[in-house]
């Protein structure tokens, strides 16, 4: 279970944190806009729904069936790009830890290994001092896709998807609160609306989430060539 609590010198001046054990951990992991096309050169990008908000965030599918980074192998990611939040994940701003930063202190990436937050005398190492700019970075970047997918939303043309993954044995396996766009309700807006879209660089994010759902092919292979549970098929289809 998550516990945020405010960075201290005083109960943190042990920590290190190596960013690539959180990303291994992960299944999914939230993106920005500028984020878009790089994620999707590997990994589909799907649409959640906020349980509290209701809001839809954009993630990318790390793995099929648990808690399991399939690009994660031989101790790093095989992947072209790793979305900056991966590599943050034990970290939340805080305003009353050090440095504007709360920890997540049942992360995997914090450990007596890797990055050290403090120096020997306490004071924050520069890795430190540089985490508060990522997490604002990554925020705002996260914020601006969720104002991308908010329009995409109030043109309803989001779905809730279906993707059922078929094993060698005949079990199946479906994974539940996914959600993308439908291209057919994309070509039936107007052109008004269409050319509104454009103007505003909303039209070829849509185009490129939507090529991005290709990729649960490579995550079958991955999932495959990693020795797990075999998987023959999968079927990705929007539900009634």
């Amino acid at each position: 279970m998550s516990r945020i609590v405010p960075l201290d010198a005083a109960r943190h001046h042990a920590v290190c944190v190596d960013t690539m054990a959180g990303a291994a951990a992960r299944q999914f992991v939230q993106i920005g806009l500028s984020e878009i096309a790089l994620a999707a050169a590997d990994m589909p990008l799907f649409l959640v729904k906020d349980g509290q908000t209701g809001r839809f965030n954009l993630v990318a599918l790390f793995g099929l069936i648990e808690q399991r980074n399939l690009f994660w192998q031989q101790g790093g990611m095989q992947s072209t790009y790793l979305p900056r939040a991966a590599s943050l994940t034990a970290f939340r701003l805080d305003p009353e830890g050090l440095e504007g930063v709360g920890l997540d202190e049942a992360d995997p990436a914090l450990s007596l290994r890797g990055e050290p937050l403090f120096d020997s005398d306490r004071s924050a190492t520069p890795f430190l001092t540089s985490i508060r700019d990522a997490l604002g970075a990554v925020i705002a970047d996260v914020a601006a896709a969720q104002a991308l997918i908010d329009t995409y939303a109030q043109l309803r043309v989001i779905r809730p998807l279906s993707l059922v993954l078929r094993h060698t044995d005949g079990h199946e396996h479906a994974i539940a609160g996914l959600y993308g766009l439908d291209e057919e309700q994309l070509a039936a807006l107007d052109d008004a609306t269409v050319v509104a879209l454009h103007r505003a660089d909303r039209l070829a994010p849509a185009a490129v989430m939507t090529a991005s759902l290709a990729q649960v092919e490579r995550l079958k292979q991955l999932h495959n060539a990693a020795q797990l549970r075999p998987i023959a098929s999968f079927q990705l289809t929007f539900s009634a």
